[in-house]
């Protein structure tokens, strides 16, 4: 077994969801069409890095979870290649978004790397399994169906309505 600093883990998510709020105000100022779906979709990470916030700051108490090592070993390398762990590209990317399917395949990636990295968490520390780790995983494959389903509108009308 291996310890992980959990809080650490969960300031690093609570940053990102910030970062992604961020991200995706800006996509809704400089992309037509879609603002409003963008700017909801901020809203909803600014609400995930309070819970976030919350969360580590209750886990200071508990300090590290009791990890098995390989799950451990595996659980940093994907991180490692998420955006989530790079804020600094996560803020490129999005500047380079120009257009509403750039916008929503940029999305799709984010909402994807972001439930996976939730299931990974809640694999690897079920005993740490608190109902708003659970409820940020609702919302985040919500959203990642969402931004799918203006991707596949995209491709069937051009206009991704």
């Amino acid at each position: 077994m291996a310890d992980m600093n959990g809080g650490a883990l969960l300031e690093l998510l609570s940053e990102n969801e910030k970062e992604v709020g961020n991200l995706y105000r800006d996509i809704a100022k400089r992309v037509s069409i879609g603002e409003r779906f963008f700017e909801l979709l901020a809203e909803d990470e600014d609400h995930h890095h309070e819970m976030y916030k919350k969360l580590a700051a209750n886990l200071k108490e508990e300090g590290y979870w009791k990890v098995d090592e390989e799950q451990l070993a595996y659980f940093q390398l994907r991180l490692d290649r998420t955006l989530l762990a790079r804020p600094k590209e996560l803020q490129d990317q999005g500047k380079k978004v120009r257009d509403k399917l750039a916008a929503f395949e940029l999305a799709e990636r984010i909402e994807r790397e972001t439930v996976e990295i939730v299931r990974e968490i809640r694999d690897m520390a079920p005993d740490f399994v608190p109902k708003e780790l659970a409820a940020i995983e609702k919302e985040e494959k919500g959203h990642l169906q969402k931004v799918m389903e203006h991707i596949r509108g995209f491709h069937m009308t051009g206009l991704g309505l």
